[in-house]
């Protein structure tokens, strides 16, 4: 079984010492593991991206690395904070401008198209995602929102650079190129619902004092919902360099143990670089107990095959059912 395959694995890196190997979890045995899964709990990061076209934050050339050198600061992460946002709101306007032309150029990548034909055959319960892109809606997964599509499968967690948001009201307005053009010009733009001239991007900054008008706290409610029964838990694209990420698996792992399912629902880290599970796992506790595989694979790998792999299994379970019915009916007759 998946959970016998799993258990032999960790137990060969407990006896080794350590919870790093050097190859990580094969891609065969990830699939073995996944493939009857039914309520899958997706965590993407901007891996899931890295083909669309979109540029990527950590990496050189990277967003924070043209911020950097653009606005001559010492770190680029800098222009994504809501003091630095505040200070010089026209120039991070401006600046997200680029990228939303960059998202107007993109295309979804073959991880996107993999994670929605998974969503079709009903095996993903929800999909947070830590970009910003709205690729994942190009390609057919509804976006959930706590009052207007509280069965949405996309939870932007960092918000849409498509998109505007008023916060005062709430109110979200696709971009356009007016909108663009009038902050070029270093206008404010009006809300169409409260009519206060103070739209911006809704795209979540560090320590964001507007930032329950791009993320709600019910989405973390909505998280514990989806544990209780989640089956599976993959973490895609996610480097875990920056905090949020790494704030997010620990309160993942923090629910399953409260909800003593810890043991119960397997996890991933999917990454081509080892980087991203060392990462995670010098950043938590017991990390020798962590139920965790390490899939060193790209998105547009790993996810495919998985798709690939819950199509047939089910074609090879409903095949089955059916031959049960038909075994049934023969014997009745």
């Amino acid at each position: 079984s998946w959970r016998s395959k799993l258990t032999m694995e960790l137990r060969k890196r407990k006896k080794a010492g350590d919870v790093l190997s050097d190859s990580g979890t094969s891609l065969e045995t990830f699939l073995d593991v996944v493939e009857g899964c039914r309520n899958l709990v997706v965590f993407t990061g901007s891996g899931l991206s890295a083909t669309s076209g979109m540029s990527m934050f950590s990496t050189r050339n990277g967003l924070y690395d043209r911020a950097r050198k653009k606005f001559k600061i010492q770190d680029g992460i800098k222009l994504f904070t809501y003091s630095f946002y505040k200070q010089r709101r026209s120039d991070v306007q401006a600046f997200f401008a680029q990228i939303y032309s960059e998202a107007q150029d993109s295309n979804a990548a073959p991880g996107h198209s993999a994670l929605a034909a998974c969503d079709k055959l009903g095996r993903v319960r929800r999909h947070y995602t830590l970009n910003i892109d709205g690729l994942a809606e190009v390609v057919g997964m509804s976006t959930w929102h706590h009052e207007k599509n509280p069965d949405g499968k996309t939870i932007e967690m960092h918000g849409n650079i498509r998109q505007l948001v008023c916060p005062e009201c709430h109110h979200v307005e696709p971009l356009s190129h007016t909108y663009i053009e009038t902050m070029k010009a270093n206008k404010a733009v009006r809300c169409p619902g409260c009519l206060k001239d103070d739209m911006r991007f809704k795209i979540m900054l560090y320590d964001d004092d507007q930032g329950d008008c791009i993320t709600p706290e019910h989405v973390f409610e909505t998280l514990e919902e989806d544990l209780e029964v989640a089956d599976c838990v993959l973490w895609i694209g996610i480097s875990f360099e920056q905090s949020a990420s790494v704030e997010y698996f620990r309160r993942v792992r923090g629910i399953l143990g409260s909800l003593k399912r810890l043991e119960q629902v397997p996890q991933a880290v999917i990454n081509p670089s080892d980087d991203a599970f060392f990462n995670i796992v010098s950043s938590v506790c017991n990390s020798a107990d962590l139920q965790l595989m390490d899939v060193r694979a790209k998105a547009d790998e790993a996810l495919p095959a998985l798709a690939e792999r819950m199509k047939s299994y089910q074609g090879a379970s409903s095949k089955l059912k059916l031959d049960g019915e038909a075994s049934d009916g023969s014997k009745g007759s």
